[in-house]
């Protein structure tokens, strides 16, 4: 998916360090995390990314707070916050959020984040936050989340964080179970949200429709971490094979045929462009 999008990055400085992190559920000699040592700057989107069971939504509960690490320790940098501050005010968008709904309509969904931080206007927070979402708030305002469709609720989450204006956010898995017009909806939504200079975690497996977003890579293997490059690296260089089917299938393509000495450029991710090099290669 081609987005042509220019990201005005906010020049900021802020940094949240992770130093040797290892959580366990209930086994100290089992680790879903194992010492996981990351540096992330505040204005970057991160992919965060590796098998089913390697750590992904661990980690980033571990980031908000919601898990205390059983080793290791977090601290800010560059900033006057605190390390509670910053996790009370990080946004998180859980995977199927929709399962989460409590409230009787969507205003009242919305209203409820910034009423708990004690943040004032709250009917302009909700209205801009649909505005933002896609989701006109004389049409939806008053359904009950439950009214919605898969993709409007989903939507309706992320407008539920976004009322609540924070700088980072943590997105779990936000297209999964969507169809192809929802997917775009949601990549075009944290698209707008880097332009205002945002940070963002990307949690996801579906790197193809990200990967135009993103700055860095970060993957995960049985909760260690093995990579964080950028995205050029980590689609031209040669990756072990737990990695290899991370690779969108038209880098992988492109790869395989750059090793039978085709002297093509690796980094498109759009397959129709992908299809027409090949087709000028051909000729």
């Amino acid at each position: 998916m081609t987005l042509n999008i220019q990201k005005e990055k906010v020049q900021r400085s802020m940094k949240l360090k992770l130093n040797n992190i290892s959580f366990s559920y209930n086994n100290k000699d089992r680790y879903a995390v194992l010492d996981v040592s990351l540096e992330l700057t505040e204005g970057k989107c991160y992919l965060l990314t590796g098998q089913c069971g390697s750590g992904k939504t661990t980690l980033a509960l571990l980031i908000k707070g919601l898990l205390k690490p059983s080793i290791g320790n977090m601290k800010i940098e560059n900033s006057n916050l605190s390390l509670q501050d910053f996790q009370r005010l990080l946004g998180f968008v859980f995977q199927s959020p929709e399962e989460q709904f409590f409230s009787e309509t969507v205003i009242d969904e919305i209203s409820f984040g910034p009423r708990a931080l004690g943040l004032q206007k709250i009917e302009e927070r909700v209205k801009k936050a649909l505005s933002l979402v896609g989701l006109p708030y004389e049409r939806f305002g008053h359904l009950s989340p439950f009214e919605l469709s898969s993709g409007e609720q989903r939507r309706l989450a992320i407008a539920s964080t976004v009322a609540c204006e924070p700088y980072w956010y943590i997105f779990d898995e936000p297209t999964a179970g969507l169809d192809w017009t929802g997917k775009k909806k949601i990549v075009a939504l944290i698209a707008k949200l880097l332009k205002e200079g945002k940070t963002i975690i990307l949690i996801s497996q579906e790197l193809e429709i990200f990967l135009e977003l993103t700055d860095e890579i970060i993957i995960l293997e049985k909760g260690k971490l093995i990579k964080k490059t950028d995205v050029t690296h980590f689609i031209s260089e040669d990756e072990p094979k737990t990695i290899e089917p991370l690779l969108p299938y038209t880098a992988r393509v492109l790869k395989i045929l750059i090793q039978r000495g085709w002297n093509i450029p690796i980094f498109i991710m759009n397959p129709k462009e992908a299809a027409q090099i090949i087709k000028i290669y051909q000729l």
